[in-house]
């Protein structure tokens, strides 16, 4: 490798160091934030918009700040889409399909989780306004997060089948069998839309508690891997070396002369 090509690499090493901090401050933000705003535990479905106001009306400067550091937290996932792009990119090689996929359907998740902050935003800047409105607006803004679970899901299998599905060494293969698993927990979030109570109701265990923590294993393993890939060498890299140490260029090799179409008695004649 050269000196040019060295440098390179040490510098997207860095980049890629820097998105999983992001990443792991993203989790950080977002589960002090949800705190701060009083989501954990979550508004019960089956409140009366009355309950819901008296809720968004109590410690609503705290709110506000939690929702403020939610709304930061959950635009930082855009890092570890980003890295798990270039991570995907490294493995698949052209024409990266499912680096592009993943990339696609993260950033159009990330955009729902911006709405998550930003609509229960307003919600609490009026808590004044008719209750009604108030829970139209929460309402709103829960199903951003929750019942939107689809582009998740279709990005962590993207990820599974590009770990799982090539034969590489740059990742480990439990990666992409925790990326399944995300997926089918992820998956009672849209369930949330026929019930007001109960645990698939939306602040229920199965679409509010386990798809909460899953999403943040999740968020976390993504900047471990991220992280974990910035250290290892390109696949391409490896296969070059194991093929220079198979059969290694020896200085007792013939090298091939270079030849001016004339053979060697007519190269070496000296004229008389």
């Amino acid at each position: 490798m050269s000196i040019a090509s060295h440098q390179r690499a040490a510098a997207n090493a860095r980049f890629q160091t820097a998105l999983a901090v992001t990443g792991f401050l993203a989790v950080v933000l977002i589960f002090v934030g949800l705190l701060l705003a009083q989501y954990l535990p979550a508004p019960y479905a089956s409140w009366s918009p009355e309950r819901l106001d008296e809720f968004y009306d109590s410690h609503n400067d705290l709110r506000r700040l939690g929702i403020v550091m939610m709304l930061f937290g959950t635009t930082m996932f855009v890092a570890l889409v980003s890295g798990m792009k270039v991570v995907l990119a490294r493995i698949e090689g052209p024409p990266r399909t499912l680096a592009t996929l993943q990339a696609n359907i993260g950033a159009a998740g990330t955009v729902l989780l911006m709405l998550f902050a930003m609509i229960t935003a307003v919600a609490a800047y009026r808590p004044e306004r008719n209750p009604e409105i108030t829970q139209a607006l929460h309402d709103l803004g829960w199903y951003m997060a929750f019942i939107s679970a689809v582009p998740f899901i279709i990005q962590a299998l993207a990820i599974a089948v590009c770990v799982l599905g090539n034969k590489q060494t740059l990742l480990p293969r439990w990666f992409g069998y925790l990326n399944i698993s995300v997926a089918v927990l992820l998956l009672p979030g849209v369930s949330m839309l026929f019930f007001h109570s109960g645990p698939l109701s939306y602040h229920g265990i199965l679409t509010y508690w386990v798809p909460l923590f899953d999403f943040g294993i999740w968020m976390l393993a993504m900047a471990w891997a991220i992280w974990y890939a910035s250290r290892r060498p390109d696949p391409a890299d490896e296969a070059l070396a194991r093929a220079q140490r198979a059969h290694p260029l020896s200085l007792d090799d013939e090298l091939p002369r270079p030849t001016d179409g004339r053979s060697d008695d007519a190269r070496t004649e000296v004229p008389a």
